[in-house]
């Protein structure tokens, strides 16, 4: 069996700054290989109006509490921060964490965000091309060379004699992280640019779009098969139960038949079969949901029971 990562995401909404810290540190604890946060100014479901923790200063205090386990925004929102300054605070994050960061991005969707704030919200071509843009920039200024100016004038983005002091500790780069699944545009930006593509969908939709990122690639030179493929994967060990349906109910504000239908559950042998098709489809990754603090046995059953079955 192949090796197959798993990385545990839970979302910094709805919880106090105590709680979301105190369940990194459980995290840095475990088997998974790195806790995502995820970068949204107000909350995207549940109470809308509840606490949202902000990406880049979490991440800052996550790099320098943790001490093992990699973190990463899965996934930060491209438009929410000049581009030659998010490149700043990624490369930061980096030097905080001694090298232990995954930079997780995207052209970002949550449109209230946008208005509140401020930000002007472009179509979405426009914001695909801000993420390839500053992309191409991010790999330019990350030469190795603290003192390397580089001046970039592309269509969405713009930079003059930017340099990047320090440099990331991680060569020649931290792993670029790309979210979404948009087949002519954002799949194209993962081709030319990814490190890891995370998608969303069946096997059928994973398939296709592994496919063509596979055949982007070679429009760039790269050999598809080394972009690692990601997916998310809610995993519950154990019985799916009253009781579990209930706490699970209370962490996620998801109806029981909601939650039935959506999660992996049951012994480490019917789960790894459960996930045995994607592994065969080339998922490497595998991101598990946190949905709570409150459900910390859960991440711990998943880290002894389930990890160690694709460490080999």
């Amino acid at each position: 069996m192949p090796t197959v990562q798993f990385d545990l995401k839970l979302p910094p909404q709805n919880i106090t700054w105590a709680d979301y810290r105190a369940a990194a540190l459980i995290a840095d604890g475990l088997a998974f290989g790195t806790f995502w946060t995820w970068d949204h100014l107000f909350p995207i479901f549940g109470d809308m109006d509840a606490a949202e923790h902000e990406c880049y200063t979490t991440l800052a205090a996550l790099a320098e509490a943790t001490k093992r386990i990699r973190i990463g925004a899965h996934v930060s929102g491209v438009m929410y921060r000049n581009p030659a300054l998010q490149i700043k605070l990624a490369t930061e994050i980096d030097v905080i964490s001694n090298g232990r960061f995954d930079f997780g991005i995207g052209a970002a969707w949550a449109e209230r965000e946008f208005r509140a704030f401020n930000i002007p919200f472009p179509p979405p071509k426009d914001r695909i091309g801000t993420l390839r843009e500053t992309l191409d920039l991010a790999k330019k200024v990350w030469s190795g060379d603290p003192r390397k100016k580089v001046t970039y004038e592309g269509k969405y983005v713009t930079a003059r004699e930017l340099f990047i002091n320090p440099q990331p500790v991680q060569k020649p780069h931290p792993p670029i992280v790309i979210g979404g699944g948009g087949e002519q545009l954002t799949l194209r930006v993962v081709a030319r640019h990814a490190d890891v593509w995370h998608g969303f969908g069946d096997l059928a939709t994973l398939k296709r779009k592994i496919d063509l990122i596979d055949a982007y690639a070679r429009d760039y030179g790269r050999d598809g098969a080394e972009i690692v493929k990601s997916t998310d994967a809610p995993i519950w060990v154990g019985e799916l139960d009253d009781v579990a349906l209930a706490r699970l109910t209370r962490a996620t504000g998801r109806s029981a038949d909601q939650l039935r239908g959506s999660i992996l559950h049951g012994d480490p042998a019917t789960i790894v079969q459960k996930l045995q098709p994607y592994v065969d489809l080339g998922i490497r990754r595998f991101i598990v949901s946190a949905w709570s603090p409150d459900l910390a046995d859960n991440w711990r059953r998943v880290s002894e029971e389930i990890i160690p079955r694709f460490a080999s």
